[in-house]
């Protein structure tokens, strides 16, 4: 259940503020508060349990009736569901309602229900075979509840007491106000919402409910107004919104250079109008990039809009991100909550395992825009400023212990990811891979998980990626780069020798692969870039600089530009002494280990006497002698505890082999 746990924590979708500090101040406080409502998701997730997959949502039609007093807050509607069979027999469904909200009747197909928890046990009229479709009405009512005290239907009031109801649904909190299928895996194709609220002016502003999709109707009769929104593209239920408020309506026309036109719409407090506008005035600007980038944006054939709560953060409901405001110091929440609608509102993550789809996209979109308008030292600054260097999977566990580094792991490490990949790949071929997979028929309005998007990427790219996503997706941490390096005053020949010193850290990773940028500086002043491919715990490199640069080298930096997540830590005093042995692949043993006295190094194929080295991690080396018989203890009982290495100088065999000593 912990998953259910963890997209709580993971879901927040208050995008990064303009400054670091602001971005860090903001998240912070999106955390906290989604803290306090850990219990609360911990009890939903495990009376929810795993997915129903004996049906398919196709169709969901509410309608609802809504008080707009905060002291007197109230739900009644009625919700048709409208699914299909994906299995022989189906007999019964099981509906998500939050317990305070009451069932009154069931009609369509229904036979019978039960109500337990948040759970309705539909009965069917009869069986249904796989692909028979069936719809059941639920009529329900309440006082509807939040959860943790924070998220649900939420009754607010924003400048003099006006009243603001909106609904925070993510992960899973749908339920909360209308009957449903929760969670991310089942996708209806199309919602309709007929949103009635009283026919109420306040401080000159008409209370109106806005949603998804267009609005096809409003109809004023009895002194209440019901506004009659159609969305026609596949949505999650934790995406569907209403909100409603005495709001100003202000809109900017997209035309795209691609032919396609749609309005983006904004419904703001009067109060905040005018710093709503300037703070938004590029945003048709940034959609068109992002289609440059993506593909046309998603749901073209209706809208893009975004309303203001004055509260939370900010939620990207499909087509009407809902955001605290929309000022310029929140420019980077409105660009981070556009592009979800490629980047989970179109292509939405399977299950929470995966929100790094959703949030380390939408993330590294914030980059790219910053990259297009200020150029790359803007957009490496920017990236800078997201932390990727923190503890835990990517690939979010089950796991209670580690509930807290999961709150901005998947926006900073996510988007880092990704940056990571573009190193890897190159920018034609990265940018080609994202654009495939916003473009692909088999995600597009669909679902996806890690593994879908790494075959995707090594498909157009031709690459295996396999060991890239192991260690940045599912493996924790980061590599530490311990290195020196020395340079032969006669051939200008420069030698690099890079240690990866997290081998020795509990449950670090050993090694990590990554192709490393390295600048090589003069005394002069001028640089010279080399790539080199790191993939061994100790790996020795040479350069041939005459020609290259014209001074004997100055200074020595690995990765320059942070294209990879790690620590580099230059060591004056660590010998460049652990050279490679070019060996016919013949091959020695090391046991036991870890030990704590003796290590036996067998090499029964030698021609002994062997010459023998014992190195530290830091590459120094702290025994040597020969090796007389075929197996030969070496005593270290005097060593520390830690990682060590042996290196026969025989040149048969391989460099290195490692032991620990504890």
């Amino acid at each position: 259940f912990m998953k259910k746990f963890l997209c709580l924590l993971i879901a927040i979708t208050a995008g990064p503020a303009a400054a670091p500090a602001q971005r860090a101040t903001a998240l912070s406080d999106h955390y906290e508060s989604e803290w306090r409502t850990f219990r609360e998701f911990v009890k939903l997730s495990q009376e929810r349990g795993n997915a129903d997959t004996t049906f398919n949502v196709t169709f969901y039609d509410l309608k609802a009736e809504v008080s707009i007093d905060p002291n007197n807050r109230y739900i009644r509607g009625n919700l048709l569901c409208r699914f299909t069979s994906r299995v022989d027999g189906l007999a019964g469904i099981i509906l998500s309602l939050q317990h305070a909200l009451q069932v009154d009747s069931i009609t369509g197909h229904a036979a019978s229900y039960s109500v337990s928890g948040d759970s309705i046990r539909i009965t069917l009229d009869r069986t249904y075979g796989r692909g028979e479709t069936a719809q059941v009405r639920v009529w329900y009512q309440g006082v509807p509840q939040l959860a943790g005290g924070y998220k649900g239907l939420r009754y607010e009031t924003h400048h003099s007491g006006e009243p603001v109801i909106a609904t925070l649904s993510t992960p899973y909190l749908a339920h909360y106000w209308y009957p449903c299928k929760d969670g991310p895996e089942d996708k209806a194709d199309s919602v309709y919402l007929d949103i009635t609220v009283p026919d109420t002016i306040i401080n000159g502003n008409k209370v109106i409910a806005v949603s998804n999709g267009l609005l096809e109707n409003v109809l004023t009769e009895n002194g209440k107004t019901t506004y009659s929104w159609r969305h026609r593209y596949p949505i999650v239920t934790y995406y569907v919104m209403m909100a409603i408020s005495n709001y100003t309506h202000f809109q900017q026309l997209f035309a795209g250079q691609g032919g396609e036109s749609f309005p983006i719409d904004y419904y703001v407090f009067r109060e905040n109008d005018s710093v709503s506008q300037a703070g938004v005035s590029d945003m048709p600007e940034v959609m068109q990039f992002y289609s440059d980038m993506f593909g046309k944006y998603p749901f073209r054939k209706e809208k893009y809009a975004m309303t203001q709560l004055g509260y939370y953060g900010a939620i990207e409901n499909q087509t009407n991100t809902i955001t605290n405001r929309m000022d310029l110091s929140w420019f980077d929440v409105s660009i981070h909550e556009l592009s979800h609608m490629w980047f989970g509102d179109m292509i939405t993550c399977a299950d929470w395992h995966h929100a790094w789809l959703n949030e380390g996209f939408a993330t590294y979109a914030e980059a790219l825009w910053v990259e297009h308008k200020s150029g790359p030292a803007a957009y490496r600054a920017y990236l800078n400023s997201t932390p990727g260097t923190m503890g835990g999977t990517l690939y979010l566990q089950d796991d209670l212990d580690t509930f807290n580094i999961f709150q901005p792991i998947v926006y900073y490490k996510g988007s880092w990811v990704l940056h990571m990949l573009r190193g890897v790949l190159g920018d034609v071929t990265f940018f080609q891979c994202l654009r495939a997979y916003a473009s692909s028929p088999g995600f597009m309005y669909k679902n996806a998980t890690t593994d879908d998007f790494r075959h995707l990427v090594e498909t157009v790219s031709g690459r295996d990626l396999t060991t890239f996503f192991d260690q940045w997706v599912y493996d924790a941490y980061y590599p530490k780069y311990h290195y020196n390096y020395k340079q032969d005053s006669v051939t200008k020949v420069l030698t690099l020798h890079i240690y990866q010193a997290q081998a020795n850290l509990n449950k670090w990773r050993e090694v990590f692969e990554m192709p490393l940028q390295i600048r090589i500086t003069d005394s002069t002043g001028y640089d010279t870039l080399f790539t080199v491919m790191n993939n061994q715990l100790h790996q020795e490199y040479q350069f041939q600089l005459t020609g290259t640069v014209p001074h004997d080298a100055a200074s020595v930096v690995i990765d320059p530009d942070k294209w990879v997540i790690r620590i580099n830590y230059f060591k004056p005093a660590m010998p460049v002494g652990i050279p490679e042995a070019h060996g016919s692949g013949m091959t020695f043993n090391l046991y036991p280990c870890p030990t704590s006295e003796l290590i036996y190094i067998d090499c029964p194929q030698a021609a002994l006497p062997v010459p023998y080295d014992l190195f530290d991690r830091y590459g120094a080396r702290v025994r040597g002698g020969f090796l007389e018989t075929p197996v030969s203890p070496v005593d270290i009982r005097d060593l520390p505890e830690g990682l060590y290495l042996v290196r026969l100088r025989d040149g048969n065999y391989p460099t290195c082999k490692k032991f620990l000593k504890q």
